[in-house]
Formats: C-alpha cells, sequence, structure tokens
C-alpha cells in the first residue's frame, strides 16, 4: 500500500505533529498557489534551518511540469483552429447547431480537454443506457473527429502508457524547471532546499477535494510507484463539516478509507467563534467563545468605497505590513481592479493588455463572417489609434496623436463599417469643411469670434481642421489595407504560419517608428511575440474567420491558463494558504447575501446533467465534479471555519450596491455569528477632503475674470467647472453627444429660418440635410418639422446682437448653441432654473455681474484647484461631461431619482 493520509489540527504547528517530521525533506506539493505561499512563509522563508528542506511547489506546477506543453496557449490556439475546421464542415453540424458551437467553442474545447485528463472518451458515451440529445450526438460527432489531435494523442499516451518512463527518465529536469518556478535564486532559501528531492515520496497538502483532473494524475502517479502522502487540516469535534473529505479521500477511489487516516487529536481548550460556528450546524450550543484579537466588519456603500480602502492600504503596504485581500467573487472583482491598476496584473496583462496586442487584437476583429468582407467599427477605429501602433511613414504622423480628433470627427462618421463608406464619409466632411464653414469665420478670427461668428463651432465635426480630418482619413484606409493584407478578400484559405509571417512583418516593420512610444515591459512581450510567430510549424491551412478568431482570443489571454497566483484578489475557495501566515491581515469582501455558501459549479457544456452524472458514475475522475457539487455547502463551512479559527487579525466586508444590485445584506454566516459593522470615525476623514486653502484674493484677479466676454460669463453661471474647462484648462468647447447634436440641428434650421424668411421650410431643409449624412431622411425629417414651426419665436427672442469690442456684434442666436436647453421645454426644473439666470444674465449684465464678482472670490477661496462643480440634469447639455468626474449622466437619472 503507498498510500497515507494523516490530519493536523493547527497548521501554525506542523513542527510539534510527530507524524509529519519524517516527510519534511519529501516533495511538498500544495492544492494552490496561496496554500503554497502560506506553508513556504512559515516551514522555509527567512530560515536558516528550514523546517521543510525538499521544495514546497504548487499542484498545477506538478501537472504542468509532467503534461509538458499541454497547458501552453500555443497548444490551445492549434486545437481551437483544429476545432474550427470541424465545426466549420457541414457534414458534421445538424440542423441549427452550427453558430450554437461556433458561439460556446472555447467551451467545447474545455470540455474536450477536460474530459481527455480524466480519461474519458467518446467511446465512454456509446453505452445504450445514455439518452443523448440531438446537441450531445453532435459533440461526440465533433470530439470523435478532435481525437486525431497530435496533442491529444500525445497527451493520451502519456498518461496511459508512458508516465512511469517520464518519471524515471525526466524527473531531474522537472525538479529544476519547478524549482525555477517557485523560487527566485537570491532568496537564502534557495541553496538550502534539497534540488536532488526524488518522487518515490510526494505529500500532497490540503486536497480537502480533488479536481478531475488532478484525481487522474495523482493515481496515475500511485500507480507508478510513487508514495502518497495526503496532508489535511481535521477537526474530529466537527465529524458531520470535515466527513465531505472521505468522500473523496477513500478506498473505492485508489486511496485509502477514513478507519486507516492516521488523525490529530484536537486538544484546543479555549472555545472560539469558529467553534460557535460549527457548533450552530453540529447541534452544540457554544458560548463565552473568543473573537480575533482584531476583527473589523465593514459595509462598503459600493465598489468604489472599496476601492478607497483599498488604495489606502496600498500606499500603507510601502512602509506597513501587508493586507491580503479574498472574495467569494474575486474574478470580478479583480475585473474592476484592473481597469484602475493595470500596472499591478503583470502576469494577466498579456497582448491584450498593452499597445501591440491592442492593435492586433482589432485587426482581427474587422473580418466579418455574416458580411464576408472586412468592417471597421468606431471602436475599432479608436482602439487601433489609441495603440500607439498606427502610424503614417508618409506624414510622419503617430494615430495616438490624433484620438482626440477622432472623437471629435466621429459623430460624422455613423453607420460607416465598410472601406467603400468610410471613404465616402471622408470626403463629404471635407468638402463641408471647404466650402461651408469658411462662409461663417474669418482668417484672423480669435477664439471667442470664432465661437460667436459661426453655428457649425459647437459641432465637434465641423469645428475640426481640414488638414486633420485628412489625416484621419490616412489612417483609416492604412489599417484597412493592412487588414486586406492580412486576410485577402475572405475566399482564400490561411494557413497559420503564413499568417503569423505577415504579423511578424508587421510587427518588425513598425517598431523602428514608434520606438520611443514603446513601454519596457511591452518590448519583453514583443520580443517574445516575434519568437512565437517564427517559430510556429505549419499545421494546415484555415478559414479567414477560424484565424481571426483564434488569435483574438490567443491575444486576449482566453487560450492561457489562469495567473490567479497573480491576482490582487484572491479566490475565498483559497483562504486555507492564509492559515499558515503570521502578522499580516486577511480581509475578506464580497461577503454578501449572495455569496455564501457557494452555489454548485456548472457542468462542462453541451453535456446536460443527466447524462453527465450516467457517464461520472462509470469514472472516477469525472465523478469529482459532482462531489464538488453535492458537498457544496460542508466546503463553504469549512473554509469558514479555518477562516475564523486561524485568522489573527481580520476583516470581513460586503458592498451594499454591486453591479446592478442594490441594497445588498451581509452573508447568512455574518447573520448567524451576529457581526455587525464597525462604527468607524469618518467625520475626520471628511474634513481632511475639505480643508480649505486660506489666501487673499487680489482686485486684478477678480478683474481679469470679469473682462471675459459675457458668453463666458454665461458659462460660469452654466456651472463654475463648465468655465474652468472651456477657459482656463484649454478644454475643446464642442458637443461630441448625439442628444445635444441634435439640439443643435433644429436650432440650425430655426437658425437659418430667422435670418431667412423668404427661404421656405423645403429649401431650408434641401440645404441642411446634405450636411448631415449621417441621419436617415425619417431622423431629418422629425427634427426639421418639429424645429421649423419654430423659426419665428427664435427671430422673435433672438433677433437682437451683441456687441464684441469696438466695432463687432454678433447674432443673439449663436445662444442656442452655447447653451441648447435654453430651448428645450422638457428640461428637469434646475436646468430650466439655470436657463432662467443666464438670460436674466444677457438681458440685465449690469444687476448680475456684481454678484458674479463675489461668487468668483469664492470660487477662487474655496475651490483652489478646479472650479465647483454643480451636477444636475443640466449636465447632458455641457461639452465637457466626458471629462467632468462628478457630471451627472442621464444612465444614472432613476436610481437619483430613487435615493432623493
Amino acid at each position: 500500500m503507498n498510500c497515507k493520509v494523516m490530519t493536523y489540527s493547527n497548521p501554525k504547528k506542523l513542527e510539534q505533529f510527530e507524524g509529519f517530521k519524517p516527510y519534511t525533506d519529501v516533495l511538498h506539493v500544495c492544492a494552490t498557489k496561496n496554500m503554497r505561499e502560506g506553508v513556504y512563509e512559515r516551514y522555509q522563508k527567512d530560515q536558516d534551518e528550514p523546517f521543510i528542506t525538499a521544495p514546497i511547489v504548487s499542484s498545477i506546477q506538478l501537472i504542468e511540469c509532467l503534461l509538458g506543453d499541454w497547458y501552453s496557449s500555443e497548444v490551445k490556439l492549434k486545437q481551437y483552429l483544429h476545432l474550427s475546421d470541424i465545426i466549420q464542415n457541414e457534414g458534421i453540424l445538424e440542423g441549427n447547431y452550427l453558430s450554437s458551437f461556433r458561439r460556446n467553442q472555447i467551451e467545447v474545447l474545455e470540455t474536450i480537454r477536460m474530459m481527455e485528463l480524466s480519461g474519458v472518451t467518446p467511446a465512454d458515451f456509446d453505452s445504450k443506457e445514455l439518452i443523448l440529445s440531438p446537441k450531445e450526438d453532435v459533440f461526440l460527432k465533433i470530439w470523435k473527429n478532435f481525437e486525431n489531435n497530435p496533442s491529444v494523442k500525445a497527451v493520451r499516451h502519456l498518461l496511459t502508457f508512458n508516465l512511469k518512463n517520464k518519471l524515471k527518465d525526466h524527473w531531474d529536469k522537472i525538479i529544476v524547471e519547478m524549482i525555477e518556478n517557485s523560487y527566485a535564486k537570491e532568496e537564502t532559501v534557495f541553496n538550502k532546499i534539497n534540488h536532488s528531492v526524488s518522487y518515490d515520496r510526494i505529500v500532497l497538502h490540503g486536497f480537502y477535494f480533488m479536481t478531475p483532473e488532478q484525481q487522474r494524475v495523482f493515481s496515475l502517479l500511485k500507480n507508478a510507484g510513487v508514495n502518497i502522502v495526503f496532508l489535511n487540516l481535521y477537526d474530529d469535534r466537527y465529524p458531520e463539516t470535515f466527513s465531505f473529505i472521505e468522500k473523496f479521500i477513500n478506498g473505492r477511489h485508489g486511496w485509502i478509507d477514513k478507519n486507516q487516516w492516521e488523525i490529530e487529536k484536537c486538544t484546543r481548550l479555549e472555545r472560539t467563534i469558529a467553534d460557535k460556528f460549527l457548533g450552530d450546524f453540529e447541534g452544540e450550543l457554544v458560548e463565552n467563545y473568543q473573537k480575533p484579537v482584531y476583527l473589523k466588519v465593514k459595509d462598503f456603500q459600493d465598489f468604489y468605497a472599496f476601492l478607497q480602502d483599498y488604495e489606502t492600504n496600498l500606499e500603507k503596504s510601502k512602509t506597513h505590513v501587508n493586507k491580503t485581500y479574498l472574495a467569494p467573487n474575486a474574478d470580478s472583482l479583480n475585473d474592476r481592479l484592473q481597469e484602475y491598476y493595470p500596472e499591478l496584473f503583470k502576469a494577466k496583462r498579456h497582448f491584450l493588455g498593452f499597445p501591440i496586442g491592442q492593435y492586433l487584437f482589432q485587426l482581427h476583429q474587422m473580418w466579418s463572417e455574416e458580411e464576408k468582407s472586412l468592417i471597421l467599427t468606431e471602436n475599432g477605429l479608436f482602439e487601433c489609434f489609441a495603440s500607439g501602433w498606427l502610424y503614417d511613414k508618409e506624414t510622419r504622423n503617430n494615430a495616438r496623436d490624433y484620438t482626440k480628433v477622432l472623437q471629435d470627427v466621429l459623430p460624422f462618421f455613423q453607420g460607416c463599417v465598410t472601406q467603400e463608406s468610410w471613404t465616402k464619409r471622408v470626403k463629404h466632411l471635407l468638402a463641408i469643411l471647404e466650402n461651408v464653414v469658411p462662409i461663417f469665420q474669418q482668417e484672423d478670427d480669435d477664439s471667442f469670434q470664432k465661437r460667436m461668428s459661426s453655428p457649425f463651432s459647437m459641432f465637434s465635426q465641423f469645428a475640426t481642421a481640414k488638414e486633420d480630418v485628412l489625416q484621419i482619413g490616412r489612417f483609416i484606409d492604412l489599417i484597412l489595407r493592412v487588414a486586406a493584407d492580412l486576410f485577402g478578400d475572405g475566399n482564400k484559405r490561411i494557413s497559420l504560419s503564413d499568417h503569423f509571417s505577415k504579423l511578424r512583418q508587421l510587427v518588425e516593420a513598425s517598431t523602428p517608428y514608434i520606438e520611443q512610444e514603446i513601454l519596457n515591459e511591452e518590448r519583453v512581450l514583443i520580443a517574445q511575440l516575434k519568437k512565437t510567430l517564427q517559430t510556429t510549424p505549419y499545421i494546415g491551412a484555415f478559414h479567414v474567420n477560424d484565424i481571426s478568431t483564434a488569435i483574438s482570443l490567443y491575444l486576449s489571454g482566453h487560450l492561457k491558463k489562469d495567473h490567479q497566483d497573480e491576482e490582487l484578489i484572491r479566490p475565498f475557495i483559497e483562504i486555507d494558504g492564509e492559515a499558515f501566515k503570521e502578522n499580516g491581515i486577511t480581509h475578506v469582501t464580497g461577503l454578501d447575501e449572495n455569496s455564501l455558501p457557494y452555489s454548485e459549479f456548472k457542468l462542462p457544456w453541451p453535456i446536460s446533467e443527466q447524462v453527465f452524472h450516467d457517464v461520472a458514475k462509470r469514472n472516477i475522475p469525472l465523478s469529482f465534479l459532482v462531489l464538488r457539487n453535492n458537498c457544496v455547502k460542508e466546503i463553504t463551512r469549512y473554509l469558514v471555519y479555518n477562516l475564523l479559527q486561524f485568522s489573527e487579525k481580520l476583516e470581513l466586508s460586503w458592498m451594499v450596491q454591486l453591479e446592478d444590485k442594490k441594497n445588498l445584506d451581509k452573508a447568512i454566516y455574518l447573520s448567524q455569528l451576529n457581526l455587525k459593522p464597525n462604527s468607524e470615525d469618518e467625520v475626520k476623514q471628511d474634513e481632511l477632503l475639505d480643508v480649505k486653502l486660506e489666501r487673499e484674493i487680489t482686485k486684478q484677479e477678480l478683474d481679469s475674470f470679469l473682462a471675459y466676454p459675457i458668453d463666458a460669463l454665461a458659462e460660469f453661471k452654466f456651472c463654475p467647472r463648465r468655465f474652468y474647462f472651456s477657459y482656463l484648462s484649454g478644454s475643446s468647447v464642442t458637443f461630441q453627444s448625439e442628444f445635444v447634436h441634435e439640439f443643435l440641428f433644429g436650432n440650425l434650421l430655426k437658425s437659418i429660418g430667422a435670418l431667412l424668411p423668404n427661404l421656405s421650410d423645403e429649401k431650408i431643409k434641401e440645404e441642411v440635410f446634405e450636411i448631415f449624412p449621417y441621419w436617415d431622411e425619417f431622423k431629418l425629417n422629425l427634427i426639421a418639422d418639429g424645429n421649423l414651426k419654430y423659426r419665428y419665436w427664435a427671430k422673435k427672442n433672438y433677433g437682437g446682437y451683441t456687441p464684441y469690442g469696438i466695432e463687432e456684434e454678433f447674432s443673439d442666436l449663436r445662444k442656442l448653441f452655447l447653451f441648447p436647453v435654453l430651448q428645450n421645454s422638457k428640461a428637469d426644473e434646475e436646468s430650466k432654473t439655470v436657463a432662467a439666470e443666464i438670460g436674466h444674465l444677457y438681458s440685465q449684465p449690469g444687476t448680475v455681474i456684481p454678484t458674479l464678482r463675489t461668487e468668483f472670490e469664492r470660487q477662487l477661496q474655496e475651490f483652489p484647484i478646479q472650479m465647483e462643480a454643480t451636477p444636475s440634469g443640466k449636465c447632458r447639455y455641457c461639452p465637457h461631461t466626458q471629462i467632468c468626474p462628478e457630471a451627472f449622466h442621464p444612465v444614472d437619472d432613476v436610481e437619483r431619482k430613487r435615493t432623493k
């Protein structure tokens, strides 16, 4: 019998556990990366004589080293392309299953890979006892064709016949690789551990359950003669909770039954909150229990409140003890954190996390299977510009420098996707900029004159320089040429090696021109990408859409192994690693009412629950997925017990509002233990945020502000922050929002009608519609008919003129373009109030300007960095909504009304 199971009751006292002492020099394999870190920190790190002298590694490191390149993204890429070719074969798919399997192709691949490692083959589904659905029949046909994949045949051969030989012939290399992946050479312990440890005995630590892959590989190691020693936490006082472990580790599964385990008896005398927790489930009344010395409970209002706490800890961690974050919903929280701290996700930031990856990714999104042609969307175009990898060699311009220009002109390109539509629209815009816009401007006009004289000055696309539009057009042509070179017309199949060769040439050709733009970290990835593109062998030709999709997945990291070891927030399921650590703070967040206990894990697509359970009855590794779902509540209780029993400094939190969920209560386990949020002194924090800068405001400063033209003072009246952005920060003062453009378009029609009373409505529409080719006839007529009837209203209310300087004056119609809210009868009350105040300023400036002097002084005194924002419904009529962090957005209107 080459299996042994030992349990301990205290992770921090393994050195006192007599049963473990003979195994301190045996390869130590931990279930998770976090447990590996915990065991390493407690029993090896910075120790002159480490208690554990053998290498400590994680299970995924061992399995990856044993299976070779099975987990590499390159192998997954080739598998994905092979699978694409099979699915594309119309003889394989029946009915309407093509789109379904194409849409879920990555899940299909993962299901096949998991089945293969579990030792399941298509033959296992041929039993007459199984009643397969048509979709499952299709899946089996695909899988049978996929069995010829070289990597599948290789891993099957290894696991069926050759694992013992691999251990014998390559163990030294495997150990070196695992040590290099687990230790830094500069660590003091690096030279103190045994680099030549044998494979005759292996300790498996923390496997209270196992995945199908782990069960299969560990069983095969045992069959190859390796002595397997399981080492697990176990508290014999709570058999109903800990009994789930024996459902995985028992004689039927190739290990040993519980009556043969070596179980350390728990001798802990003091009762803790963890005992209270499990006692409630096992019918034991626990009173007078101890809580962790440091225990805080916090209900964050939302993710941003949590982010503030995280940022505070990030600063403290530079000089204080680190805090470890874990959460049941770690994946979604890490995705949000990565938006704010991409530099902290270095391992996760593969090609898609860098400009080069974004550029190549967007190029590979341009092939449309539905259109059977290349398409260029507004988002794809913007991402290519922002990447910095789009460079015009002739004009020596980088598209990244034109992202703001692109953002300004994009409203004019609504609906453009094909090369023809983009080219046609560029020519149309140039014609307007050459023949229409200049009529309203003089070459020597200053910025105020340009804005006051032209009805087009507030349209972002018409306020753009002709030269910039020409350059935008050149960049668009360049993108489409590059994409056409990569994909052709889509009629020919593309070989992966040829495609990689083109990509390599593209990268190499662009690099010299953007050398200054490339980040240091990006240089490493570019070198890695070039190496990959150079060495990938020929594996056949594929349909252009398959190549496009596969490369997109490759660049986005979906074909890469999980990098949870680099996540800022660890999955709660890895909490057992924290039990070994000392001095640090363990913070578990996401503990809302929907978090714990864990729900069942989803089964692989497209296998139904009934069929999966039937197959699992005949395959032990596969049955472990069913077992895990059956034991999910006990597993959750085990994890919470571990957290409460061994955490010396503990913080528990949840977010009251998370994504689309509101008013979330705490997890049921927190309620069970009567754990409530601690009252914290938030007043001091608010006081720090509201510190005012005391200084004297000079008369000269105030006079300079009041010297601005009345239009500028009207913008100040609209919102001081708008004035700041428009006149002090140098921000562009044009509208990009389609919502506001509709008002401006209507005002343009009214203004022309007011200025040219003899021109018919139909003639006005005929002339003006030409300037707005991106809206259809229905929309144009709808807006026109609703506005032209007010042409005489515009003449009556805005037919006057405002003097500027000594000799000039400008039509009051300009106010309708500067403040679209002035004539919106359906605006909210706050917007109407502001509109009335602006109207009063224009009509009686002498009575209003003195009050503005006092308000300017208050702004300079109380808001010395940025003038005050006064957000309300009027924000939608402001040109700076996109850059103002305090702006109100229409999408939040309902929620604001509800909480008001």
